[in-house]
């Protein structure tokens, strides 16, 4: 029961022990508090009822032979026959006569017996389990209203993290890169946002947003995945089980809006979340064929091996002939490739995951024709140095560079930037998409 706070039931068990005169000590061990708690308790929870006729509550009474309380000239009355003029307001001779009991333990007139109760005229203070039990809830929930912080160091925070959530960082990753500088916990921070203490807003997160409802698919004809023979997420399992050191690439394709052409090629390296993007002129399997021997012609066959040893995609059209994608320009096996189960993409989840990235920088529904390889790089390489809780919230660019090595980054262009220079808002490629 240490360091609990007291409950209801054990606000009854107070009242109805003081009302049978028991010492605060044996209130204390019924309880299991100490005797200071107890006594906290009932001087703080104890409320007044005071008296009607106070001219009887005067240690002058009776006796007091004060007159002209009512300011009558003629009258020669003493005051305390009077009744009423007997107070701190028109008596500057009254002096309260305080009960010993309210100035010592117990503090309250509950255990009082009723023959002395009839008799005093005592101002009197008592203890009520439930009214006591009101007004602490009532100053627990008005204790954690507001900020504990001081100005200086609420501007100090909105400094820190008002910019970064405006260009689409989320709050964890802000609080994980800027632990030491923020003096409160990720949880109060999420408060402050929510109270719009801050200069950002909840609207400037990336996850406060409804999803669309979930739509259901139609049965796919298998005449149409016969490509997939021996290429299935059951058969990429075994195959991973047999080599669980090769490396684990995820493929898909980001379509425009109406009217668009061009597409985003995505490459998911899974183990260190590194994401590659690649702008097509369409949505076809020349353009994603030719896309994957480009890359490999700059890094060579073997770099291209050990990075995309293994290429896992869903069953697009556009990925519907496995020999070609597998094969170079030379017809020498560059990577393995099979495919999801037919409408489960959460079978490469991650990568699925990453276009959210995407999504905040190019909104769905614009059309990527205006876009050009160097729009993608740039996305590419803020995406790859913001932050994640799955890599310790490290940057895939960081544990990219130790799994993939600095030449291959460099190779195909990718750079490492400061994570709070990252940007994943649409500002970022500065055109003007429809």
């Amino acid at each position: 029961m240490k360091n609990k706070h007291l409950t209801l039931s054990d606000r009854i068990t107070i009242q109805e022990m003081l009302e049978r005169n028991q010492s605060f000590r044996a209130i204390a061990t019924a309880l299991e508090k100490s005797v200071a708690s107890i006594s906290r308790e009932i001087r703080r929870n104890r409320y007044k009822k005071s008296r009607a006729n106070l001219y009887l509550n005067c240690k002058k009474h009776p006796g007091c032979h004060v007159t002209h309380g009512c300011e009558v000239d003629s009258c020669r009355n003493f005051c305390e026959n009077c009744f009423g003029y007997c107070n701190t307001d028109k008596c500057p001779e009254y002096e309260p006569d305080i009960c010993p009991s309210h100035i010592q333990a117990p503090f309250v007139c509950n255990g009082c017996p009723d023959e002395k109760r009839r008799q005093c005229h005592q101002e009197r203070y008592y203890y009520d389990a439930r009214l006591a039990q009101s007004t602490y809830e009532k100053n627990l929930s008005s204790s954690r209203e507001g900020v504990s912080l001081s100005a200086e160091e609420m501007e100090r925070i909105d400094a820190i993290v008002s910019p970064l959530l405006l260009n689409g960082h989320s709050l964890q990753a802000i609080y994980e890169q800027h632990k030491d500088e923020i003096p409160c916990s990720l949880r109060t921070l999420y408060n402050y946002v929510d109270s719009s203490y801050l200069t950002a807003r909840n609207i400037d997160m990336p996850r406060k947003m409804r999803f669309k409802q979930r739509y259901k698919h139609d049965k796919r004809s298998k005449s149409m995945q016969s490509f997939c023979d021996g290429r299935t997420y059951a058969d990429f399992k075994e195959f991973i089980k047999d080599n669980p050191d090769i490396s684990v690439c995820e493929m898909d394709t980001v379509l425009g809006g109406a009217g668009s052409n061009k597409v985003f090629l995505t490459l998911f390296v899974r183990s260190c979340a590194f994401m590659m993007i690649y702008i097509l002129p369409d949505k076809s399997q020349k353009s994603i064929i030719n896309t994957l021997n480009s890359i490999c012609r700059i890094v060579g066959i073997e770099e291209f091996r050990r990075v995309f040893g293994v290429i896992l995609t869903d069953r697009g059209t556009e990925f519907s002939n496995p020999c070609a994608l597998e094969c170079d320009e030379n017809g020498e096996i560059k990577t393995r490739v099979f495919y999801c189960d037919a409408y489960c993409s959460w079978q490469k989840g991650a990568l699925e995951k990453n276009h959210e990235f995407i999504r905040y920088i190019i909104p769905a529904g614009r059309n990527f024709d205006i876009l050009k390889q160097t729009d993608a790089d740039l996305m590419a390489n803020n995406i790859n140095n913001y932050p994640r809780r799955t890599l310790n919230f490290n940057t895939p660019f960081k544990v990219a560079e130790l799994l993939l090595g600095s030449t291959f980054l460099q190779k195909l262009g990718f750079y490492e930037l400061n994570p709070d220079d990252v940007v994943l808002k649409p500002a970022l490629l500065n055109v003007r998409l429809r």
